[in-house]
């Protein structure tokens, strides 16, 4: 069995929800459908016979089944058409034509309606998974002829004695149900197609910060490597000739050395160093991209917080989330709360009092909650180090849903980083 690839875990999450209210929109409609077709399977005097109520509410059901199956296969065999594979046939697939057909046949028989029956297998037809340009020709097909069997049933039902305003409630929803059914999909389908677009944008954006920052060191690091390598070659030759010339280009090639080593280290200072808005937001995309529902709320004034303290807790918390995290979703927070810059970061791990790795009991730094059984690891024990210069402090707790790390920084703590940040 092949491992899902990231992209794939979070699609198959980022639009759960809306896939579900979809579905359960177009099973409802179903729902009412089936329902009005019984009310006149009950109401019609024409149809008196005793056995067609109970046979038309099991047809009903039977149909409401049908459609449960067919959604249920219709989500992954979309996720395979448009990664270009082929969903094989499913046993949900064929449980839901079966049900489908049983539907069809009971409801016909017991609303004495070949409308009902045609209007079960026109919804069969619009919730199959067709290739692109197909679905809309077999809608407006199944919604014309639908339309036409309408006429021909009212005036045979107007012959019976039976008004055609009885009749009008069953046969509006059994003509609209294809195109809703239609709609409802399409639309899911544009989310899906969204959410895979946001996926590949935060991927190609990642993919070329990484290639310009590869390009940044191969021209720093190449150009230092060839000044050394002649340098090297330099003292070489000088070494029997000149030994004090010699030496000379070996000390050159040494603080060449200490110059590669500080442009690369002040390169990756420079990358590091974003604000951090942007900081939250790439580790929101992180953490959508390995499959996490994110939600985030960034208070006001929030800009101007000290990224230099702050940049390095985000990163390693979003860390500790990936490597430890149990479930699907994540809550980031940051926000001012009076004088102190409070940052937090929660998840679902339910049955996890560790997301940093077992490690030594907590520190001075840390803080617990009631009931809270944290062993502290070298992730949360770093982030206290790291906010002790500053007068911070850091706190996690597990209350049996969900993990929780919280950070609070002194706003006096800014001007100390922004002092550091010019040093560096």
């Amino acid at each position: 069995m092949s491992t899902p690839r990231i992209g794939e875990i979070a699609l198959a999450r980022g639009v759960t929800a809306t896939w579900w209210y979809t579905a359960v929109g177009v099973v409802s409609f179903v729902a009412f459908t089936g329902m009005f077709w019984v009310l006149w399977a009950w109401a019609s005097p024409a149809l008196d016979a005793p056995w067609r109520l109970p046979v038309a509410i099991v047809g009903g059901a039977a149909w409401i089944a049908s459609s449960v199956f067919l959604l249920l296969d219709y989500r992954p065999s979309v996720h395979a058409a448009r990664d270009g594979e082929r969903h094989p046939r499913s046993p949900l697939n064929m449980t839901g034509f079966a049900f489908a057909a049983l539907g069809a046949l009971l409801l016909g028989v017991g609303t004495s309606s070949v409308l009902a029956a045609v209007g079960v297998l026109g919804f069969v037809l619009a919730v199959r998974p067709w290739t692109p340009g197909v679905r809309w020709r077999v809608v407006v097909g199944a919604t014309v002829l639908v339309t036409a069997l309408v006429f021909v049933e009212a005036s045979s039902f107007t012959r019976q004695g039976i008004p055609s305003s009885a009749f009008s409630a069953p046969a509006f929803f059994i003509v609209m149900l294809p195109t809703m059914t239609a709609f409802s999909l399409w639309w899911w389908e544009i989310v899906l197609e969204l959410d895979r677009a946001r996926a590949a944008e935060s991927q190609l954006a990642a993919t070329r910060e990484r290639l310009r920052l590869a390009n940044d060191v191969h021209d720093l690091q190449g150009h230092h490597l060839q000044v050394i390598a002649l340098q090297l070659e330099l003292a070489e030759r000088l070494l029997t000739k000149d030994p004090a010339a010699a030496a000379e280009q070996i000390r050159a090639a040494q603080g060449a050395v200490d110059e590669a080593r500080a442009g690369t280290r002040a390169l990756a200072t420079s990358f590091r160093g974003v604000p951090l808005p942007d900081e939250l937001e790439n580790a929101a995309d992180l953490l959508r991209a390995a499959g996490h529902d994110v939600r985030m709320h960034v208070g006001s004034g929030t800009a101007s917080a000290p990224a230099a303290v702050l940049g390095p807790i985000v990163r390693e918390s979003v860390t500790n989330v990936l490597k430890h995290g149990d479930g699907a979703r994540a809550r980031i927070e940051l926000s001012r709360d009076g004088d102190t810059w409070l940052y937090r970061m929660v998840n679902d791990a339910a049955d996890r009092s560790d997301i940093s790795g077992v490690g030594a009991g907590a520190g001075t730094h840390s803080g617990t909650r009631a009931g809270a059984d944290v062993a502290w690891g070298s992730g949360l024990t770093g982030m206290g180090e790291r906010l002790e210069s500053s007068g911070g402090e850091v706190e996690a707790w597990n209350d049996g849903t969900s993990f929780t790390v919280q950070v609070r920084l002194p706003v006096a703590a800014q001007q100390a980083a922004a002092s550091a940040e010019g040093h560096a």
